[in-house]
């Protein structure tokens, strides 16, 4: 073999040994390198749509105005989210405007979704200018200003906030959105502990997710009976809960002559936002009081017990067996009851009876060598074991007569122009400032206590397990305010006419002379009257007593309780024949003392009395006077006393017989007495001396000396 074909098979096995390893052998792949994959950002228009679909199912409807529909404010926080509205706007949306919308213009976002012709990047657009100018939630609702969508300095011709220049960008005028209208919507109010007055835009949505279907229909008002949001109130024993509550929307009424519901309304307002700083147990306190545009409402919670004229008509026509514990929570809840009539009376004692009364004290103080002063009433303290309650709380509106009361005509005088009215939304009525010296401080009477006008709260919302339960006095509204001295009324033949069962006789005797805080006095002893009639004889005897008016002489003056001739008035003979009748009653008949008798004859002696008090009074003549709030307060406290004194030592002073099956009530007095006009009590200085309602019987004098009244 020549060397060229040495060299030719070398190189040929060199090539194949390469190739063998080359080939031979399998090669490892290089290492793999991670790619991000494509971001495929969703469609905002298609994330718009589905906001906007869960931004609707959202939304409750309202039962005032009857199928409008609002947003919770719940529901705000878990619609907005920075994740949801970087999905809604465009990529280009920037950090800040999204921050901006989920700080601080949450609602302003919704409104513009909502309108349902907003694209992203309108939406985009708006809020860049909404944070531009300033515009957050806070500034909702917004009034419809005339010039949206326009360049010109619209406020050199229209006044409005500075923040609303945001309407004069253009892109407000090429988009046709609601946004106006549907901000109604999103803003129904949060009624909230410490806010009483609500001015709400015209067409605002209350939260009120219910109302009956049958309201307490009055002539100037309707109450209804509904329930607020869960979201939409701040009750601590309701959270998560919605709130019962009566409703009452005042009428425009434009058919009655000199009656303005917006006076009204402010009046009454006015009233209610003062006397719930009074913060007693046993006054009402209403929640809110509420214009939207021309509606005006005030709202109140709902008294689960409904009225003391529901509960005596739920007793039944038969007498119930007598219970001690029933009737010991009769005599506390109305010590209660006499006690917010104090709170509510004794904010002023510079009176003209109050000056009066403190007068003849001094002077018999000065006789005696010593100066005395009459204190101003005070409310009733808790008892051992109770605690306040300032819960708010409401009344149905009872404009008309309940069955079987007989009604009748009391004239009532419209004031002169040089007297300061504080009037109700009943055009008929006129409480006038009364028995004031001119000083600035301020008292307030009810002016219209009866049963209807008395709530009763049960266990569910007062933890008080007790047949009764809570009582306390409604439609304060109604009451009246004394700031400034009343000048005598000048024109008594403008008269208007009204109903009432339980006005003191000074209502229709004495029209020209104002009226005294001691005309609740009179009420309420009608009222405690009748609750004992209730509790003896039960329905039937209360039917029995209410038919005797069929013998009133003059039914357009008189009532039950007294009776009035040539302005002179007495204590009827009705009242006096049952309240005769019931003091022999084998409950109140016995030597042992009786507390419904002791109750019984402190409303003779010092409730149902016409006499007040008047100047040139020496003491002795004023203690036979009609009691005031304080004086009422101290007895009953000496008849709880001795009340809770001999349960102790277990006696019977509270019930003797419990059966009550065998005994009627008192037999109806037949014959009217004529009517005399001597008289040794009178309603007022310039008035006929009436007729003497207790004849010279001294007043019941009740003294708590180790649990025993003397009399």
């Amino acid at each position: 073999m020549s060397l060229r074909q040495k060299h030719r098979l070398s190189f040929c096995y060199c090539n194949m040994g390469t190739m063998r390893r080359f080939f031979g052998r399998r090669r490892k792949p290089p290492p793999e390198t991670y790619q991000e994959p494509a971001v495929v950002r969703p469609n905002p228009e298609e994330e718009l749509r589905s906001f906007r679909r869960r931004l609707v199912q959202s939304f409750v409807t309202s039962a005032l105005p009857s199928g409008k529909e609002f947003l919770p404010v719940t529901e705000i926080d878990k619609l907005v989210t920075y994740a949801t509205i970087r999905l809604v706007l465009p990529e280009k949306a920037s950090t800040d405007v999204i921050d901006f919308v989920c700080g601080h213009g949450k609602t302003l976002f919704l409104i513009l979704v909502v309108g349902n012709e907003a694209s992203p990047n309108d939406l985009l657009a708006i809020m860049e200018s909404c944070r531009k100018h300033s515009m957050t939630d806070a500034h909702l609702p917004v009034d419809r200003i005339p010039c949206v969508g326009g360049k010109l300095p619209c406020h050199q011709r229209v006044a409005h906030h500075q923040a609303w220049d945001v309407f004069h960008d253009k892109l407000w005028a090429h988009i046709s959105f609601r946004f106006f209208q549907d901000q109604a919507m999103f803003t129904a109010p949060v009624i909230l502990k410490d806010k009483f007055i609500y001015e709400l835009k015209e067409g605002c949505v209350l939260p009120i997710t219910w109302k009956a279907q049958k309201p307490h229909i009055g002539h100037f008002s309707t109450v209804y009976e509904a329930e607020v949001h869960h979201a939409h109130h701040q009750d601590d024993r309701y959270l998560g809960e919605s709130l019962k509550v009566a409703l009452k929307q005042l009428k425009p009424l434009t058919s009655e002559p000199g009656y303005n519901v917006e006076t009204a309304w402010n009046h009454e307002t006015s009233a209610l936002e003062e006397i719930n700083k009074l913060q007693h147990k046993h006054l009402i306190r209403p929640l809110a009081a509420l214009r939207c545009g021309p509606e005006h409402y005030i709202m109140f919670e709902w008294a689960d017990g409904g009225s003391l004229r529901e509960l005596w008509e739920s007793q039944g026509p038969e007498p119930k067996d007598l219970d001690p514990d029933r009737i010991m929570s009769v005599i506390e809840e109305v010590l209660g009851i006499v006690g917010a009539l104090s709170t509510l009376h004794g904010t002023n004692n510079r009176t003209k009876t109050g000056n009066v009364v403190r007068r003849a004290a001094d002077l018999a103080g000065m006789a005696a060598g010593e100066r005395l002063t009459v204190p101003v009433p005070h409310s009733v303290k808790p008892r051992e074991g109770e605690t306040k309650d300032y819960s708010p709380i409401t009344t149905p509106d009872t404009s008309k007569s309940p069955r079987n009361v007989p009604e009748i005509h009391v004239r009532f005088v419209e004031p002169s122009d040089d007297e300061v009215s504080f009037r109700s939304e009943d055009p008929n009525r006129s409480y006038v400032s009364e028995e004031s010296d001119a000083s600035s401080d301020e008292h307030w009477r009810h002016g219209d206590l009866k049963p209807e006008n008395i709530l009763q709260f049960n266990q569910s919302q007062t933890n008080d397990s007790r047949w009764l339960g809570t009582l306390k006095i409604a439609d304060l509204g109604l009451a009246k305010q004394h700031v400034f001295a009343t000048a005598r009324r000048k024109d008594m033949t403008n008269q208007k006419f009204t109903t009432s069962h339980y006005e003191a006789p000074e209502a229709v005797a004495n029209l020209h002379l104002p009226r005294s805080r001691r005309f609740d006095i009179w009420s309420l002893g009608c009222v405690i009257l009748e609750f004992v009639i209730i509790i003896l004889y039960g329905n039937n005897g209360l039917a029995s007593f209410y038919d005797q008016h069929k013998i009133r002489e003059n039914p357009h003056t008189d009532t039950l309780y007294f009776t009035v001739d040539r302005n002179v008035a007495r204590v009827s003979d009705i009242a006096s024949h049952w309240i005769a009748e019931i003091l022999n009653d084998p409950e109140c008949n016995r030597s042992g003392g009786s507390a419904l008798a002791d109750i019984v004859r402190l409303v003779r002696d010092r409730l149902l009395v016409v006499e007040l008090p008047s100047e040139n009074m020496v003491p002795s003549q004023i203690s036979r006077c009609r009691a005031d709030a304080g004086e009422l307060k101290e007895k009953l406290e000496a008849i709880w006393g001795k009340a809770i004194h001999d349960e102790s030592q277990g006696g019977d002073y509270l019930c003797f017989t419990k059966d009550r099956a065998n005994i009627a009530p008192p037999k109806p007095l037949q014959v009217m007495k004529p009517k005399r006009t001597a008289a040794k009590s009178r309603l007022g200085d310039d008035l006929l001396k009436t007729q003497p309602n207790l004849e010279v019987r001294e007043p019941y004098q009740y003294r708590y000396d180790s649990g025993k009244i003397t009399n």
